[in-house]
């Protein structure tokens, strides 16, 4: 109940004033006081309505929240902890629930708005970049709910007039006392939050325990777990794990006897493209393609060439994951040897570590990256500077550049590839760069390439639910500006004198609707259950490895494949592939890391989240008893290059 405010009577005063009795000093000032045991009730209360209103930035409303009573606890735990502790420090509740609307109407909106630019929620260490996060807000169309938002404002100009009105009664305690405790409650609340978060939210058990499609895709972790749950559960997750039983003498002593061979540097220009989301998904029975129309002409033409090697690349994760792909590519490691949790490499990278841009640097080649897309998206202007690229460029490069799709095109991007090429020919020495390009990044939504009767439509032989079609409408549009990448860079390296090398593969498969939906229509397996080889399908872009005739003939290309142990199906996992090219230009035997993983992917192709498919071809859903031992070291090695090694 609130009560009108009753000052104690001064010493002036001839009687004590009635209860409820009020002076023309309170009356003008019109202050309610509530009495200080309700704070805590309302907090709870004003609590779940803050969750509920940030429940409404999500795409859906997990049925898991009410199915699952622990999920909807540990998403609204955080509000009512947050806001009581702010209740302690200020003293008022309704202070304390604007605050606390704020600070996680904020971080809701941030992820959706995230999740809609680029497929990637946020992470705890995205609050360490909120200057660079505004920044590049403006270069994306994003669109926002304003019916929402002006719910939120609504919700906090109430919140905000009710603080201003309204006030707690004070107790008999004395003024240190009630100081103490109030600093004693706002401690106890976060230190339950920090504790929670260190070991609930930490725990793989009560993760798995939650229904989810795609535990490694963080979009779907968190549209299917909770922002809250999610968001907590990354602050320990993005950590390098020590796997069991690491030994570091015995580690050491291990590269110590690795054999190396000198390098025998074939000058080669090496260029890797990582086309976004690049898959042949188009190739299924439902399409009805002629040789004129087939969107993926140029690649299916390369495939066949004499002087290409074909086929799947491996990646750590579906639908996202652009820099764990890079992670994997450009330093042997994988993603998935570095913590037991779906971590962001590049979330736990934080020191200068080896890479094929620095065994190619040490024997003679130029090395760049370039990617028309945010430096500071996933710290990439930090990372490539501790994988040890020369040049490294972004976004800001290209100021002229067409946009398709909300970013920087493939067309605008080739112009840059092949300027970048010929203004480095004069330097004399090699070249070896990686592009990660970035048009045909998702959503596919109707509006992402114009209007719809502007889209180069499909050509099915049966029909598809309407969503699907929409979605792969999209897709397929801009996969045919990658294709027509491909197909004009490779028309241009054909006409050089150079030796050229270009490595073109998908960072992942695109993401086609929940539940795999798009693939699902199209009648695709896509299972989760690794005890069948099909699970992989999910993490299988396909990739081609092309030489020009100068190139063919300096890497003597008839042989190549046989020489490089690539498996008859062409399945290898991305980890290798890098070190596979430094093989391939006679550098892979030069370091002990990559003359490591160079051996092991003879042996094993594929290695992927502790399945495996061997050199004959046979998959094993359990490492093989025999090879066990080679792939924990090859764990062993990588939290040891991680977390011990240095360099200069």
């Amino acid at each position: 109940m609130l009560h009108f405010w009753n000052a104690r009577p001064g010493a002036h005063e001839a009687k004590r004033r009635q209860p409820g009795e009020k002076t023309e000093k309170h009356k003008k000032r019109g202050l309610l006081r509530l009495p200080a045991g309700w704070n805590i009730l309302l907090a709870v209360v004003l609590s779940l309505g803050i969750w509920f209103l940030c429940m409404q930035t999500m795409p859906v409303i997990p049925a898991t929240f009410f199915t699952t009573p622990l999920l909807g606890l540990l998403n609204w735990l955080p509000v009512v902890l947050v806001l009581l502790a702010l209740l302690f420090a200020l003293g008022n509740v309704f202070a304390a629930s604007a605050v606390t609307l704020v600070l996680f109407g904020v971080l809701n909106f941030a992820n959706q708005l995230k999740i809609m630019a680029r497929d990637d929620p946020v992470v705890p260490q995205d609050l360490t970049m909120v200057r660079e996060a505004l920044a590049a807000a403006g270069g994306y169309d994003l669109q926002v709910d304003w019916g929402l938002v002006a719910l939120f404002v609504l919700a906090l100009a109430v919140l905000v007039v009710l603080a201003a009105l309204v006030r707690t009664r004070r107790t008999r305690l004395s003024a240190a006392a009630r100081v103490l405790g109030r600093l004693a409650g706002c401690i106890g609340c976060i230190g339950i939050l920090a504790g929670l978060t260190l070991t609930v939210y930490a725990s793989a058990d009560v993760f798995n325990s939650f229904p989810c499609t795609n535990r490694f895709n963080m979009t779907t972790v968190y549209d299917q777990t909770g922002f809250h749950f999610a968001f907590l559960r990354n602050v320990t997750q993005n950590n390098l794990q020590k796997p069991e039983g690491f030994d570091k003498a015995a580690t050491e002593q291990a590269i110590a006897a690795t054999e190396t061979t000198p390098a025998d540097p074939n000058p080669v220009n090496v260029i890797f493209i990582m086309s976004e989301a690049f898959c042949d998904i188009t190739d299924d029975d439902a399409f009805a393609w002629t040789e004129d129309n087939d969107p993926l002409k140029n690649f299916h033409a390369l495939e066949q060439s004499e002087n290409a090697i074909s086929g799947r690349l491996i990646v750590p994760n579906y639908g996202g994951g652009t820099a764990n792909t890079e992670f994997d590519v450009l330093t042997g490691m994988q993603t998935a040897m570095l913590s037991d949790a779906g971590v962001s490499s590049f979330r736990v990278l934080h020191k200068n570590v080896d890479s094929v841009f620095r065994v190619a640097d040490r024997n003679g080649w130029q090395t760049a990256f370039i990617h028309p897309g945010k430096a500071w998206f996933y710290n990439r202007q930090n990372i490539y500077k501790w994988l040890g690229a020369q040049q490294i460029v972004f976004e800001d490069a290209f100021a002229d550049a067409q946009y398709k799709g909300g970013y920087v095109s493939d067309a605008s991007l080739t112009d840059y590839i092949i300027e970048d090429y010929e203004s480095k020919l004069a330097d004399g020495s090699p070249q070896f760069t990686y592009v990660t390009t970035i048009q045909n990044h998702m959503s596919y939504t109707e509006s992402k390439y114009g209007k719809a009767r502007d889209l180069y439509q499909l050509s099915l032989a049966e029909e598809l639910p309407e969503e699907a079609k929409t979605m792969l409408t999209v897709y397929t549009h801009g996969l045919r500006d990658a294709d027509a990448m491909l197909g004009e860079l490779v028309s241009y390296f054909e006409g050089r004198d150079e030796p050229v090398l270009l490595i073109w593969f998908g960072d992942h498969l695109p993401s086609m609707g929940d539940d795999y939906m798009c693939y699902r229509a199209l009648g695709m397996e896509m299972t989760d259950d690794r005890e069948s080889e099909a699970w992989l399908d999910a993490y299988a872009p396909p990739f081609v490895m092309w030489a020009n005739d100068a190139g063919a003939q300096a890497l003597d290309f008839g042989t190549l494949a046989a020489r490089l142990g690539i498996p008859e199906d062409g399945k290898i996992s991305a980890s290798f592939l890098g070190a596979a090219v430094l093989d391939t230009v006679g550098c892979g035997e030069s370091d002990p890391f990559f003359a490591f993983v160079n051996s092991l992917r003879r042996e094993l192709p594929v290695v992927q989240r502790g399945t495996a498919i061997d050199a004959q071809g046979a998959y094993h859903a359990e490492i093989p008893a025999g090879l066990a031992d080679t792939v924990q070291e090859y764990q062993d090695r990588t939290y040891y290059r991680m977390k011990y090694e240095t360099l200069e």
